[in-house]
């Protein structure tokens, strides 16, 4: 009698992303690893190897990574009708406008946005992320949770003495586990929003943990500005309205990019967000370092912050992965629409194949999940999504099909170590 640990996934299709698609392809499971790839052939060897779930017309891939998001703040709309029926007068104006809203939600409505956050990425076919976490009692919403990937803790501040306070937390923090299978990482906001002093010290800290790092970086012309000029909206009316306003940066002469290269802080493997606002030297420095770009087109597009130079970054051979951002400053918390999006915004710059790749294998490897996650094959885990179109492409079509708009609505299942996920799995 087979084991009740072993089983057989079949559906027309299968995208592994490390090989071409198998049509009527599947799946041999063995406690939740992959054993073997295969298609109709490879049942008959396969025997009465375990029980069989047969997805029928169907597509099997592997499932979403959202290297950037921001879960807690997943019920910005309810707090405020925010962004909803107003225009955005610029970057600056929706940092401010965001910055009110979040000043005046009850500390434990935060968990409560988290959860649903998760809630919805799970439905959503997500299976890694990568969640920026400034609330940090928030953390146990992840404690039930099959979600894999990074829990980034962020900082900010540019007082010292506070910074001091912060670093004493974080340590503390550092200790512990991190809650269910995520692992901690450090989020150092931004260089115009940590202090010199207080960013070397967090890379410190990091290279002394051995943790991953993600920062905003490059995102909006303001921040160039300020960080290369000492001027701009951010000086002008960030700063200010904030309590900075005697804490302006002088010009330091050099573009994001640019200053942390000087200081070293470019760190290979590492996550870089957004790299709207980078000229071609500076995307050498980012090839040479080894870090990775997360890409938010989304964001940029209704923040009106640019576009990131999609070609140029691929012609260098930077890594590139994709981050829905927040429901502050976009629509979903799915990667499919990102990736829908992205293949209209980019056109001919991020083929559909490509755009699946950074969505799935290099959303996983930039996460820690190379092995584990982002493709099926054998040693991996038993981590894949289920869609379930209303009528499938045909197999040339299916890497164009799946970067069209309306894929979100077809997720049918998430399966994590080879179980189905419900979306409720998140901590109450």
């Amino acid at each position: 009698m087979a084991s009740a640990e072993t089983m057989i996934f079949r559906a027309r299709y299968l995208l592994p992303m490390s090989g071409p698609c198998v049509e009527n392809g599947a799946l041999l499971v063995r406690d939740g690893r992959i054993v073997e790839v295969g298609n109709d052939r490879s049942l008959k060897a396969w025997g009465d190897a375990g029980e069989t779930v047969d997805f029928g017309e169907a597509i099997l891939l592997p499932p979403m990574a959202n290297a950037h998001t921001h879960l807690e703040l997943t019920h910005v709309p309810y707090w405020d009708a925010f962004g909803q029926d107003r225009e955005i007068a610029g970057f600056t104006d929706w940092m401010l406008r965001l910055i009110g809203v979040l000043r005046g939600v009850p500390q434990e409505e935060f968990g409560v946005s988290l959860r649903d956050g998760i809630r919805r990425s799970i439905r959503y076919g997500t299976g890694a992320i990568g969640d920026i976490l400034s609330r940090i009692h928030a953390r146990d919403a992840y404690v039930s949770t099959p979600l894999r990937g990074r829990l980034f803790l962020e900082a900010l501040g540019l007082d010292a003495g506070r910074n001091r306070q912060t670093l004493d937390v974080l340590s503390n923090l550092l200790d512990q586990p991190a809650p269910g299978k995520m692992i901690y990482g450090l989020a150092p906001h931004s260089i115009y929003t940590v202090s010199a002093d207080f960013l070397q010290q967090l890379f410190e800290l990091a290279s002394q943990r051995h943790l991953m790092q993600s920062m905003h970086v490059a995102e909006s012309p303001e921040e160039v500005s300020l960080i290369r000029d000492g001027d701009g909206p951010f000086a002008e009316r960030l700063y200010p309205q904030v309590g900075w306003g005697d804490r302006i940066p002088p010009a330091r002469g050099l573009t994001p990019v640019h200053w942390l290269a000087q200081h070293r802080l470019l760190k290979a493997g590492d996550l870089l967000v957004h790299g709207v606002h980078v000229s071609a030297e500076e995307i050498e420095l980012l090839a040479d370092a080894g870090v990775y770009v997360v890409l938010c087109p989304r964001s940029n597009h209704r923040l009106g912050v640019g576009k990131a130079p999609v070609a140029a970054y691929r012609a260098a051979g930077v890594p590139l992965v994709l981050g829905t951002d927040s429901l502050a400053s976009c629509d979903s918390l799915s990667v499919w629409d990102e990736v829908a999006f992205a293949r209209q915004c980019f056109g001919e710059d991020l083929d559909a194949a490509s755009l699946l790749e950074m969505a799935t294998y290099y959303g996983a490897c930039a996460l820690g999940l190379a092995g584990e996650m982002g493709a099926l094959a054998p040693g991996y885990g038993a981590h894949f999504q289920v869609l379930r179109p209303a009528q499938l492409p045909s197999l040339p079509d299916l890497p164009d099909f799946l970067c069209r708009p309306g894929r979100t609505d077809e997720v049918d299942a998430l399966f994590l170590d080879g179980k189905p996920c419900n979306p409720s799995m998140a901590s109450l």
